[in-house]
């Protein structure tokens, strides 16, 4: 087994070796950040203020957008703008009937930074790229992540079927694996990280840094109520499942009675329109506590998560065991 080494057990010369491979990575300078963390934007959940911790952890906070209004995403940027002088991103969905507006908002309060998902980005990266702003593009194979190049994209993230909430096809090692190797921007790793030896993994691949997301439901910050956070504490083995019509967009959340629930009602014949209705709010019941009815949003990797902590604290607890497994590597195999 492993074992992981404090900081203070480890030599000087060991420790500039760590600090440069892992504490500035590619991402680094591309975004001006501490550490190669980017937060995943979280429906309703990562607000201004939140991305603002983020990023004054070391990592990069990401503002959500989902189908929010331009008025209310110009509000959180100048929140997260008050509450730190660090770099921030905003995520784009592309099935908000209003991106256009948002990214208009975007260029216009000078964010530096924006994530995009969900959708066709073949319209808005070269508006971002055009702009001056960094677009980091979620995509779902290398054939988009070639396409996302060309169009002008910073770099991509590849999320692999391990990440919460929605989730594309592929598993995270072979959607990096072909990734790396199809592209020539920078490469992110998402879906099934929230440790520092997962970081090490990333590196290793040929990524230059992760997106987190469940984790980051974990913390002190986040606004989800207690039995959200405690039900990802508490998760044991195969805790997660897909909902929603195989084929089609699909969930990854907490097994509970509502996915149960969902499945009985799938199998037994319900239509896609009583699926839908099933589904309807069940994200904002999850988020304030309801166990029975909520989508508890979360990934493989919950049962790795074992308690609450600030924002501050993950990041830095991802960075010492990184820095520790490589130390152990390093007296491994020299």
């Amino acid at each position: 087994m492993l074992r992981l080494y404090s900081s203070n057990e480890l030599v000087f010369r060991d420790y500039l070796i760590r600090r440069e491979l892992l504490m500035k990575t590619e991402l680094c300078d591309l975004l001006n950040i501490e550490y190669p963390i980017i937060q995943g934007a979280m429906a309703h959940i990562t607000d201004g203020k939140f991305a603002a911790a983020v990023s004054n952890a070391g990592g990069l906070g990401v503002i959500q957008c989902g189908f929010d209004t331009p008025e209310y995403m110009r509000e959180e940027i100048q929140t997260a703008r008050s509450l730190t002088d660090k770099p921030f991103a905003v995520n784009l969905i592309m099935e908000n009937n209003r991106i256009d507006e948002i990214a208009d908002v975007c260029i216009e309060e000078g964010v530096q930074i924006c994530t995009v998902s969900a959708g066709n980005p073949a319209t808005i990266v070269p508006k971002l790229a055009e702009a001056g702003i960094k677009a980091i593009v979620l995509v779902p194979h290398a054939r988009a992540a070639k396409k996302m190049e060309k169009l002008g994209a910073a770099a991509v993230i590849c999320e692999g079927i391990e990440g919460g909430g929605h989730i594309g096809s592929m598993t995270t090692l072979p959607l990096v694996a072909q990734v790396v190797e199809a592209v020539n921007i920078p490469v992110i790793a998402a879906g099934g990280f929230a440790n520092g030896r997962g970081l090490l993994a990333a590196l290793a691949l040929g990524c230059v840094g992760i997106q987190m997301g469940t984790i980051f439901l974990t913390s002190d910050e986040c606004t989800v109520s207690d039995i959200y956070k405690q039900l990802i504490v508490d998760s044991k083995d195969n805790a997660t499942v897909l909902s929603g019509i195989p084929g089609k967009k699909q969930v990854r959340c907490i097994k509970n009675p509502f996915t149960d629930g969902f499945w009985e009602k799938y199998y037994a014949g319900a239509s896609e329109e009583e699926l839908n209705d099933y589904c309807t709010g069940s994200i904002a019941r999850a988020h304030n506590g309801d166990y029975q009815n909520g989508a508890f949003s979360a990934g493989m990797i919950s049962p790795v998560i074992t308690e609450v902590k600030p924002v501050a604290k993950i990041i830095s607890d991802v960075m010492e065991e990184a820095d520790a497994a490589y130390a152990e590597l390093k007296r491994i195999y020299g």
